[in-house]
């Protein structure tokens, strides 16, 4: 079902990125200053094509002691994402389908914004109203 309500709408438009070759502790480090759960990463051309999350770190690295790995070894990839203009509908089913929290938001190509299942739930109270009042109107 469509909500109305898009991608581009709920996103968060800050990106915070780190190098594939910072170690755990910078990546928890950064994690920790943003206030984010998730980092996308960047390769030596400063080109996004990943995101490593704190699950990741958790469970690839601290989980198995192996701290000593970089970004690169246990980031999340390829990146998986969506478009601005797609409703979140499909951005939850999409999220559901790949088991994962965190989605790109692309616009042209480009990413624009990161969205987390967090992020859904946070307008979630919107929607009920938004669908309540789509119902109301077919009526």
């Amino acid at each position: 079902m469509e909500t109305g309500v898009k991608a581009g709408d709920c996103m968060r438009r800050s990106l915070v990125t780190i190098s594939e070759d910072a170690s755990m502790y910078e990546a928890a480090r950064v994690m920790t200053e943003a206030k984010v759960g998730g980092l996308l990463v960047t390769d030596s051309k400063k080109k996004i094509y990943a995101i490593m999350t704190d699950d990741d770190i958790v469970r690839k690295a601290v989980a198995t002691k192996k701290m000593d790995l970089k970004v690169k070894d246990i980031a999340s990839k390829p990146l998986v994402g969506v478009s601005a203009s797609a409703d979140i509908n499909e951005a939850a089913k999409l999220m559901g389908q790949k088991n994962i929290k965190r989605l790109a938001v692309f616009d042209a190509g480009k990413i624009v914004g990161i969205m987390s299942e967090r992020d859904i739930v946070r307008i979630s109270p919107s929607l009920y109203d938004l669908i309540a009042e789509k119902e109301h109107l077919k009526q």
